[in-house]
């Protein structure tokens, strides 16, 4: 079983961004952490056949079941059950629109070999940024989010963002979640995701993995900053794009996410 693996989810519509999220992992993965992606089970067949030759490729019906359909919402259940391969003890979980842009070793994400990092933070640059580009900072994602899934861990104190991604995520906490918490209160994790989304606005799978292990202590909690910087909104690009150069970036971040959701909208890459 291996300490850590790199996890990437990808669907086709991603595929050209997850091809180059894998070039830039084959340049700067100076450890040979492995790497591991899943893909929706009907797209499983268009992936590049190089992917296959060089990387372990899972259709996503092999890691688990849901009756979840919507797009956002069933990666995420995804994501959150690769501890049933039984294949290492922590993982990076990875989305395709992320890019390294620097080397990185296997101590950018382990403590030592037993006890990962916890991304975890206040999130204040996001905060800032989000008044600066005109959005109201007390409704950002993650603070919805954790106000939604907090009740049922009964954590208190402050607001933690346990992102943005990429997340690094133990195995045993994500097990221990399911097979004791979700089991002693009889829900399936898609029984829990809808009861989020009852409560106001929707799930999010970074949120109940970081409650729920401040609220158990099955690992040790090292906090770290963001991984990669982000840029999650088009216009906080637009201020920022000429700031810092990819070069002064790289001393700070492993890497770099242009989010999806906007970027595709522009039709081109920025960095790439």
């Amino acid at each position: 079983m291996h300490k850590l693996i790199l996890f990437i989810k990808t669907y086709e519509p991603d595929f050209e961004r997850v091809y180059k999220l894998l070039d830039s992992i084959d340049k700067f993965n100076k450890d040979n952490i492995p790497v591991f992606i899943s893909v929706n089970d009907e797209h499983f067949d268009r992936l590049k056949l190089d992917c296959f030759e060089k990387y372990k490729v899972y259709k996503d019906s092999e890691i688990t079941k849901t009756t979840i359909t919507e797009g956002w919402r069933y990666q995420q259940i995804i994501k959150s059950n690769v501890y049933k391969l039984n294949i290492c003890e922590n993982y990076v979980s990875l989305d395709s629109d992320s890019i390294f842009i620097k080397d990185f070793y296997f101590s950018d994400f382990m403590y030592d070999d037993k006890t990962p990092y916890t991304v975890m933070q206040e999130s204040k640059d996001l905060l800032e940024m989000s008044e600066r580009v005109g959005i109201d900072s007390d409704t950002v994602f993650f603070k919805r989010a954790l106000r939604d899934t907090r009740p049922f861990f009964g954590n208190t104190g402050k607001e933690w963002d346990f992102g943005p991604s990429p997340y690094i995520w133990n195995c045993t906490v994500w097990q221990h979640f399911n097979d004791v918490f979700l089991k002693d209160l009889n829900l399936t994790f898609d029984d829990f995701f809808a009861k989020i989304d009852e409560k106001s606005y929707s799930p999010s799978e970074y949120a109940i993995y970081g409650e729920y292990l401040l609220k158990t202590r099955l690992i040790d909690i090292l906090p770290i900053g963001s991984l990669f910087k982000v840029y999650h909104y088009e216009k906080q690009f637009a201020i920022e794009e000429k700031q810092l150069t990819i070069k002064q970036l790289s001393k700070i971040y492993l890497g770099i996410i242009y989010q999806s959701n906007w970027q595709k909208k522009k039709k081109k890459w920025f960095l790439f």
